[in-house]
């Protein structure tokens, strides 16, 4: 984690958004990184853990690495200062289960399917070669980034980044770039392509979508790409909203594919979810708003089985809170 980093997160634990955090640096190197240590609130104490260079910003520590004692055992075996082993040694007295890692981690069903998008070899795909038409599995990626204005002085938000290749892109056009995910290994790969391609202004780390943790009206610009599945779309609708400085824009893309783990209390379809993100506070862009897009996206599974979707697009502005008309649509 760059260390001038921490001067952009905040404590989780208070609802103001308030309370910055700061740093505990057990071990840098020479580029001015911390690469194992502690974020700290000096109100409540709570600790949030930095290892392998990448900050864990959470609300419940212990559930996160409950649900990756794969990766909690590498942790504990490869880190370095006796603080960190401390700390992981007295979360492990806890643990009750074993052998549990998300699915979006290293080793997980997700996690290489996503590494494939990340790479730029796919004209010569299997798939990609055979279908008519040569589609481009980065279309989706394009339509994002050529439909963003530059804002040389603004800071952008990249909601469940993956591997980082909108936030990498995104930090072409904006000052500073934040990308979140809660896939740790994610992350690791993201800080990866970052250090490799030497992009200054842009940092990551694991945070929730439901709890981002950063100050309000922080953001010029968040997106949130293929997420809204996976998590409670509203408490996604109103993290963004008080995140985003007052008429800036939120994009968000969906296949609404609903078949994944996560079982959620309501499903959305392109109307339905135009509806609720005017609900929450958006007024949607008039392209956005006429027609659902159909882009191209494709995620491989392995080297026979693929999922090819189509992805809708929405470009909104924050404003104030209104009530939507259903007769727009």
């Amino acid at each position: 984690m760059k260390i001038q980093f921490v001067n952009h997160l905040v404590c989780l634990n208070h609802s103001d958004k308030q309370i910055r955090l700061k740093l505990n640096n057990l071990i840098t190197d020479n580029q001015n990184e911390c690469k194992e240590g502690f974020l700290y609130c000096i109100e409540c104490d709570t600790k949030y853990p930095i290892i392998e260079g990448i900050a864990m910003v959470v609300k419940d520590i212990f559930d996160y690495i409950q649900n990756r004692t794969e990766l909690y055992g590498k942790w504990l075996l490869h880190c370095h200062s006796k603080e960190m082993k401390e700390y992981l040694k007295d979360i492990g007295k806890k643990i009750v289960l074993s052998n549990k890692n998300n699915t979006y981690e290293d080793g997980g069903i997700w996690y290489l399917p996503y590494k494939w998008l990340q790479q730029e070899n796919h004209k010569e795909d299997r798939l990609v070669k055979s279908l008519k038409g040569s589609p481009n599995a980065n279309e989706l990626y394009d339509r994002v980034f050529n439909s963003i204005n530059p804002k040389i002085d603004g800071i952008a938000l990249d909601i469940g980044c993956a591997m980082g290749k909108t936030t990498l892109q995104l930090s072409q056009k904006y000052s500073f770039v934040v990308g979140i995910d809660l896939s740790f290994s994610f992350i690791k790969e993201a800080r990866k392509y970052m250090q490799e391609f030497r992009h200054g202004n842009v940092e990551f780390c694991v945070a929730d979508a439901e709890f981002p943790p950063f100050h309000p009206m922080k953001f010029d610009l968040i997106m949130a790409i293929n997420l809204i599945e996976l998590v409670n779309t509203t408490k996604l609708l109103s993290s963004c909203h008080w995140l985003l400085k007052p008429q800036s824009d939120l994009i968000i893309t969906d296949p609404y594919d609903f078949n994944r783990e996560r079982i959620l209390d309501k499903k959305y379809d392109a109307r339905s979810f135009r509806i609720l993100v005017e609900e929450n506070g958006f007024e949607i862009n008039e392209s956005s708003l006429k027609k659902e897009a159909f882009i191209p996206w494709i995620l491989k599974i392995n080297e026979r089985i693929y999922l090819f979707y189509f992805v809708d697009f929405i470009k909104a502005k924050k404003i104030s809170k209104h009530k939507v008309n259903l007769n727009k649509y």
